[in-house]
């Protein structure tokens, strides 16, 4: 099962907890994880007003300066955003610096640095602890005094590590004016970074931040004249990669959008959440083996994070790499011996291979490690692969299985697995006397509607919606719609156009215009609505491919994997 993003999060900070023997029988001890480092803000114990922006500067400064200095890779604070956001990619308010903390420790950071800014003497000083999060000892305090704040900064820096490179700017005030902009609200700090990048027009963090503030007030126009008056000058390779990233977005052009986030990886190669963005993006745009690579070095870089090796065994998968899947995901198996995930993960992937009887062996032993897991939604899964093997009997005793256990747990809507299940073995009045008895429901009504339409019954589908008046769902929608009378491709086409206007109803047009045009016989015009829609689509939208493939006459790539979280209303027609 691939994870969504809570509860990848989830997964991440279990990894951050001390794992006992039990969960991992089969290995000595986790392994050690390389040095990972952030540096936070500093806080101001100066008692001097005029010196708060240096909060900021200092833990920017430092990030930049000593980036590749140390002995792991240092996260600046847009990687830690990234991680504390939960993989998004939006600009944030600066956070203070119990929030910072919070979001190192979710980025797998293990080394933080911390410090205070102070006046002695009337010199500025600056002290640095770094800290083992592992442990929560103080493994290093460095401290750097001089009479003005850049000269204390760079100091500190190459007491930090004598590899310290230079920062973006020598100029103080340029710093100054960056640093007090981002503690300003969307859009209050541009006339500070117009100012920055007057005073210095090389410094590209002030360029990346009037992007990014264009960017939160929804300014496309301002977005694109920042971009390239930022480019136009002599900044630094990371700022460049932020800027073609952001320039990218509002392109529209999906592989300059992952080349655009690759190059921003290359230049930040700590960053396991951008690295992770950067693979889910090729994933989306059909680059598999590249995502592959790229959960590959994802797992290199958070050793004790096993989703990696779970998002590359799919990835691998989706290439047709099957054997490259296979043995990934039995490593992830290995590692997490206690958890049905990674049984369930090679479950789907022998399904999608046709290779069922392996399939349903391995989501038995998923569910034989947790019946609980997915809702009993094992049993479900294998009951499919059982009969797509051939196994009939088989099959129907792990559904009804499935369906006891739900019975008990999550009843509601469960006629509607039922139905499917029948419908699609062949036992069709069974299937449609279920739902029958519940046909006030809409979702009831709906499957029946669409059953009929599959059989050239469009009166009779019409009379099932007749009675649907409640709150429709995408399935009603879509039924009511394809259930309209015979028509023309480019009446059907108009009907598309007006009534499935408004909020959320762009996303299901083409695809209620793809089955309505499908039911009604238009085959040539149904295949080009569904080109459309898989073009437009994300790669992993199988369901759309299989339609296509079928109108086209053609085998179906991968053989679509069990989804016992809902059941897909048009599912029949590609089997």
């Amino acid at each position: 099962m691939l994870l969504n993003r809570a509860r990848r999060r989830a997964v991440l900070w279990t990894t951050l907890l001390p794992l006992s023997l039990a969960t991992f029988s089969c290995a000595k001890q986790a392994p050690e994880l390389p040095p990972r480092y952030a540096f936070v803000r500093f806080e101001n114990l100066s008692g001097d007003a005029s010196l708060d922006w240096m909060g900021i500067a200092v833990s920017d400064y430092l990030s930049s300066s000593l980036a590749r200095a140390l002995d792991g890779p240092v996260l600046g604070s847009d990687s830690l955003t990234r991680s504390g956001a939960g993989l998004g990619f939006e600009p944030a308010a600066t956070p203070g610096v119990s929030a910072e903390r919070a979001d190192a420790l979710s980025a797998d950071v293990n080394r933080l640095y911390s410090g205070y800014i102070e006046r002695t003497g009337g010199q500025i000083r600056l002290v640095a602890s770094a800290e083992d999060l592992s442990t929560h000892k103080t493994t290093k305090v460095v401290s750097a005094s001089a009479p003005d704040a850049m000269s204390a900064i760079a100091k500190l820096a190459r007491g930090i590590s004598p590899d310290a490179a230079p920062y973006f700017t020598s100029n103080e005030r340029v710093l100054r004016l960056y640093a007090a902009s981002l503690v300003e609200a969307a859009g209050g700090g541009v006339p500070l970074l117009e100012q920055a990048v007057r005073e210095d027009p090389g410094f590209g963090p002030a360029w990346v931040a009037l992007a990014n503030s264009a960017l939160v007030r929804g300014d496309r126009t301002a977005l694109l004249d920042t971009v390239q008056r930022g480019e136009a000058n002599k900044i630094d390779p990371l700022s460049r990669a932020n800027l073609d990233v952001l320039r990218t977005r509002l392109s529209g052009d999906r592989e300059a959008q992952v080349n655009a986030l690759r190059k921003l990886s290359d230049q930040s190669p700590g960053d396991a959440w951008l690295l992770r963005q950067v693979a889910e993006t090729q994933t989306a745009t059909g680059r598999f083996a590249d995502s592959a690579q790229s959960w590959k070095k994802i797992g290199e870089i958070l050793p004790n994070n096993p989703d990696a090796l779970n998002q590359q065994g799919y990835a691998l998968a989706w290439s047709g790499n099957y054997p490259g899947a296979v043995d990934v995901l039995k490593e992830y198996a290995r590692v997490r011996p206690n958890d049905p995930n990674p049984l369930d993960s090679l479950g789907d992937v022998q399904f999608m291979y046709r290779k069922f009887g392996d399939a349903a062996a391995s989501y038995m032993s998923a569910n034989a490690k947790n019946p609980r897991f997915q809702n009993a939604g094992e049993l479900y899964k294998a009951a499919w692969a059982r009969y797509a093997a051939g196994d009939k009997s088989g099959a129907d005793t792990a559904f009804g299985q499935f369906r006891a256990a739900r019975e008990k747990s999550a009843p509601v809507g469960l006629e509607l697995y039922a139905a499917d299940y029948y419908f699609r073995t062949g036992r069709r009045p069974e299937a449609a006397k279920l739902l029958q008895e519940k046909a006030s429901v809409p979702a009831n009504a709906a499957q029946l509607a669409i059953w009929d339409l599959m059989a050239n019954q469009r009166d009779a589908a019409v009379k099932r919606l007749a009675g649907v008046n409640a709150t429709p769902t995408v399935a009603v929608l879509i039924a009511k719609f394809a259930a309209m009378p015979s028509a023309t491709p480019e009446v059907w086409k108009q009907r598309a156009d007006t009534i499935l206007r408004g909020p959320g109803a762009e996303a299901i047009r083409d695809p209620a215009l793809g089955y309505a045009l499908l039911f009604d016989g238009k085959t040539e015009a149904a295949r080009e609505v569904w080109s459309r829609v898989v073009q437009e689509s994300p790669a992993t939208e199988f369901i759309s491919r299989a339609v296509l493939a079928k109108l086209k006459g053609e085998p179906v790539k991968f053989a679509l994997t069990p989804d016992p979280a809902s059941v897909n209303p048009m599912r029949a027609l590609i089997d």
